[in-house]
């Protein structure tokens, strides 16, 4: 059966999840492991935040198995799977950590250059720069671009983990944009990962919906970034073509765009870029009068549209299809800016009639 290790990863994560989530949300209840309401938070009601604990689980039991069942389709880079792991379980670690109490964000941050360091000695790091329209190599630079690279995508699905479905789903459509480019360039062991994350995500995000009944946390938001970052620095290694490493990042669309808007807003403004505040881009659409469920329907078409442009540049000519992307990007960033001009006008003219 050709597809026999994909059918199997992917019943095993699912049923890991299955299992696990509802006894996770049990003993959260008992114990009191909870998001409790307050600031930055939109939740009325406590809510247990160990999806990341069953995110571990689902994966790795998954990935365990795959090569224990599927050896030769792990044989290009089973050499990488431990330093994968242990980078894996230092990210699960600290958001754990920070779930129950929370961390410095500088602490957060030196265990995200960690592993990242430890995927670079691992042999899983960005050898070149890719772009559309061509590929740099990076020499002595290979190290700090793959600790950037870790960080920044670590941190990306956390930025975006403020409403209930919004970061699984959004996830999802990422993981399986993946898959699919994965299936194209005929990628193997590495879709064993993604499918034990898309296994994962279909189960969760029934519990994780509005109302939602379990919250990823940040040992799960961390934990799903730091996996699309392994993922997109393992894409390369089946396929040496140029857009190789771009593609999975094109995929991942929606939490960048997330990640770069925050960083350059907190920096425009002098903010402490590493603080959590409450003008994400979801925050804004909510202001303006979106329902939250309209909200995450409007991030899962970007992420669907993402995705999409993704696949589209395998079988088309990719300066045209990127081309196409940043006329995408400059509309969403014109009706973006629409949004908040007429939000501030909003603001100042209740603050005007107040004040008479």
């Amino acid at each position: 059966m050709p597809y026999m290790f994909e059918i199997v990863s992917l019943a095993i994560s699912m049923v890991t999840a299955i299992i696990l989530i509802p006894f996770i949300i049990k003993i959260s209840h008992r114990y009191k492991i909870l998001d409790f309401p307050g600031e930055h938070k939109r939740h009325k009601k406590p809510v247990p935040l160990l999806g990341g604990v069953v995110l571990f689980a689902s994966v790795w039991l998954t990935v365990f198995v795959g090569i224990f069942l599927f050896p030769d389709t792990f044989k290009e880079f089973s050499d990488m799977i431990i330093y994968i792991f242990f980078g894996a379980l230092m990210i699960l670690l600290v958001g754990l950590s920070d779930d129950l109490k929370p961390l410095s964000a500088w602490i957060q941050l030196l265990a995200q250059i960690g592993a990242g360091l430890l995927l670079f000695l691992g042999g899983v790091d960005v050898e070149f720069l890719t772009t559309p329209f061509g590929a740099v190599d990076l020499g002595n630079y290979s190290v700090i671009i793959t600790i950037v690279w870790v960080v920044m995508l670590t941190n990306a699905i956390n930025l975006i983990d403020g409403l209930d479905g919004l970061a699984t789903g959004v996830s999802l459509i990422g993981a399986v944009t993946m898959l699919v480019i994965g299936q194209l360039y005929q990628i193997g062991g590495i879709l064993v990962f993604l499918l034990g994350l898309i296994g994962f995500f279909v189960v969760f995000l029934f519990y994780n919906r509005y109302p939602a009944k379990i919250f990823l946390g940040d040992s799960g938001s961390l934990q799903i970034g730091y996996y699309f970052a392994v993922f997109s620095l393992l894409f390369p290694l089946k396929s040496f073509t140029v857009s190789a490493l771009y593609l999975p990042l094109l995929a991942l669309g929606v939490p960048l765009l997330e990640v770069i808007s925050s960083f350059t807003r907190r920096l425009m403004s002098g903010k402490n870029i590493m603080k959590a505040d409450r003008r994400h881009l979801f925050h804004y659409l909510a202001l303006f009068g979106l329902s939250p469920s309209r909200v995450v329907l409007v991030f899962y078409v970007l992420a669907i549209v993402y995705g999409m442009c993704a696949v589209a540049m395998y079988f088309w000519d990719r300066v045209i299809v990127f081309s196409l992307l940043v006329f995408f990007m400059v509309v969403i960033f014109s009706i973006f800016y629409i949004f908040i001009t007429k939000l501030s006008s909003r603001k100042s003219s209740f603050g005007q009639s107040e004040t008479k």
